[in-house]
């Protein structure tokens, strides 16, 4: 009855009987219910009720009207449609879900004279254009500039047996993304906040992702050879496969990337639940440490982007040459000039070679603004080639800290201090991500990415708990200005603050305010910054109930030794409509690391808020969890 209400056509063109025993043995041995068949359908648990319901929102991936919600339903219906005619044998559902028949054809043992096997060529030729032999996890670091790329991304890589490091490049790379027809900005994070976009997987060259990321983005890449054996590469690629028409609505919090492509590892090694260990955000680095924990990573690679290398070659030359390969870049100097001809042949050509760099670097649309060059890149590649000296690319050695293996990004802190007087003891929390003052390693060195961080104080001496601070988002891009390269430092903050109008007064108040200036490395352990401000503060104690205001930020960030930074910082605010007033601070900052996941700390401050002065202080540990 049931085989006949799932397929009343079929008549002599399918044994009715046999998919009936398939079926009927498929209930008793719950395979709807096995990891390998939750992990083909994606499904998983639903957030405020019972039940499960795949995380694929396209309809044609499903061929029970219920599938999305019944994993049985599904299931009887994949079986029945391989027993269905197709005028096209490619467009089966043998042929389209190869993964599904696969797994199924393991289960349950599918006798080839009832069920024939069909060729499926497109999807061979498919998989032997993509010879996999091994699979690599590859991770661009994070890239403030960019919302969807403020946590970093992860993309698989399908590596050849005939490949070795030199040739890698041509390799596949499977990657998922939202199809956002390259919209950025604002725009982009809002939609992708509220699942606007599809999300979907594409399969691209090696070669076109590093020059997006390490050559346009000017982001690290790390790479992390998987160990998963053939078969379970080839259970991943027949699953990417009939993923490729499938579309997902893309959330930047929860179902990004980085989500998606450990399903795909759920389904090449059926068991490691990886996706489970994800339910109200995943953050990409975080998904790096959950394949690691579970055993997946044989060895890591650290490829360094185009400004990495530069800023490598520039550090291991004096000043004088790095001044001659800026010349040269610049049009200044010519090949043939006696500060040139004077150097040792491989000394000029570590000149031409960071000269090189150094062009292609200032050609970037994204950085530069497309400027030309006066010494073009064939004239310097020209002058290099005359020269018979091996190559000069500098060995950059990789951080200590994988990304994946530095804090984890949630925090919580206990602290006791005091202000004005008045003792306090505060609890800290929020889920992510990085901030200046945390362990480094792992991180991109000088960002900010914090998120929903709420402070609460509790005055023992009056008895009254109060909500001190809430930043619903505070970033801070703090890359260092060189002689080469030349990104701009900024800031920006939304949240909630605590002001004082009067010694006994403390209003909260509305802040957004953001920033943009310079930062200098003034040695290996210590950076200065300098920013130009603005504000707006909201709060029904000021006269218009907005009140705009700018002022400079300095700051010097120090690293005593490799487990205590310390750090002193300074601004000035003048607000001068409505309750014109100003506004300043001064603070010293210390953590020390006990472990990478437990800090102490001890922060001091001198702060005036409308005409009032007072000291504050606080110690603290905090967790990272």
């Amino acid at each position: 009855m049931l085989v006949a209400l799932l397929l009343p056509s079929v008549g002599q063109a399918a044994d009715t009987a046999y998919l009936s025993k398939l079926i009927g043995r498929a209930h008793r041995e719950h395979l709807a219910e096995r990891p390998e068949w939750r992990a083909l359908v994606h499904y998983r648990p639903r957030r405020f009720s019972g039940g499960v319901e795949s995380a694929v929102d396209a309809p044609s991936f499903f061929l029970s009207h219920n599938g999305k919600r019944d994993p049985q339903a599904e299931l009887d219906a994949t079986l029945t449609a391989f027993f269905a005619p197709a005028s096209d044998p490619e467009k089966s559902a043998q042929c389209t879900f190869v993964a599904r028949y696969q797994w199924l054809k393991g289960a349950l043992g599918f006798d080839p004279k009832r069920l024939p096997v069909l060729s499926c060529r497109r999807f061979h030729r498919w998989l032997k254009a993509l010879n996999p032999y091994r699979l690599t996890l590859v991770f661009p670091a994070a890239y403030l500039n960019n919302p969807p790329s403020m946590f970093g991304h992860t993309l698989l890589r399908v590596d050849t047996r005939e490949q070795d490091e030199q040739t890698r490049l041509l390799a596949c790379t499977i990657n998922y993304a939202a199809r956002s027809h390259r919209q950025r900005g604002i725009g982009f994070a809002f939609k992708g906040l509220f699942g606007m976009y599809h999300g979907g997987y594409s399969i691209a060259p090696y070669y076109l992702k590093v020059k997006e990321y390490s050559d346009i983005e000017n982001r690290d890449i790390w790479e992390y050879r998987l160990n998963l054996d053939a078969e379970e590469i080839d259970r991943l690629l027949r699953h990417v496969w009939e993923l490729q028409s499938a579309w997902f609505d893309y959330y930047f919090l929860d179902e990004n990337c980085s989500y998606n492509l450990l399903s795909l590892l759920d389904a090449a090694r059926p068991g490691l639940h990886l996706t489970d260990r994800f339910s109200l955000w995943v953050i990409p680095s975080e998904t790096i440490r959950a394949v690691i924990d579970a055993g997946l990573v044989d060895s890591v690679r650290f490829r360094p982007a185009r400004n990495t290398i530069l800023r490598e070659r520039a550090e291991r030359m004096a000043g004088r040459r790095q001044l001659l390969a800026k010349r040269l870049t610049l049009g200044e100097l010519r090949f043939d000039a006696e500060e040139m001809t004077r150097l040792a042949p491989e000394e000029r050509a570590q000149v031409i070679d960071l000269a090189l760099d150094y062009a292609v670097y200032r050609k970037n649309v994204r950085f530069s603004g497309g400027e030309q060059d006066p010494v073009t890149i064939t004239e310097l590649l020209a002058a290099r080639s005359r020269l018979e000296v091996p190559d000069q690319t500098p060995d950059v050695p990789p951080p200590a800290v994988w990304p994946g293996r530095g804090h984890k990004p949630a925090r919580a802190s206990l602290g006791y201090g005091f202000e004005d007087r008045r003792q306090f003891l505060e609890i800290a929390a929020a889920p992510g991500y990085h901030d200046l003052f945390d362990p480094q390693g792992g991180f991109t060195p000088g960002s900010r990415v914090m998120a929903l961080g709420t402070a609460l104080r509790y005055y023992p001496q009056e008895e009254k708990i109060e909500l001190e601070r809430f930043d619903l988002l505070d970033i801070m891009s703090l890359s260092p200005w060189g002689r080469f390269l030349h990104p701009v430092a900024w800031t920006a903050r939304m949240g909630l603050a605590r002001k004082h109008p009067a010694a006994a007064d403390r209003v909260l108040v509305g802040q957004i305010d953001g920033g943009v200036g310079i930062c200098r490395a003034l040695s290996v352990r210590t950076t200065a910054f300098a920013l130009a401000q603005g504000a707006l503060e909201l709060s029904g104690r000021f006269a218009y109930f907005a009140a705009p205001g700018a002022g400079p930020a300095i700051g010097l960030l120090h690293d005593v030794s490799e487990r205590w930074r310390t750090g002193l910082l300074a601004h000035w605010w003048g607000f001068p409509l409505g309750d014109a007033r100003s506004e300043s601070s001064v603070s010293l900052r210390n953590r020390w690391e006990l472990t990478r996941q437990n800090v102490v700390g001890l922060d001091l401050s001198w702060k005036n808020d409308w005409g009032h002065d007072y000291l504050g202080g606080k110690m603290y540990w905090q967790m990272y969890f």
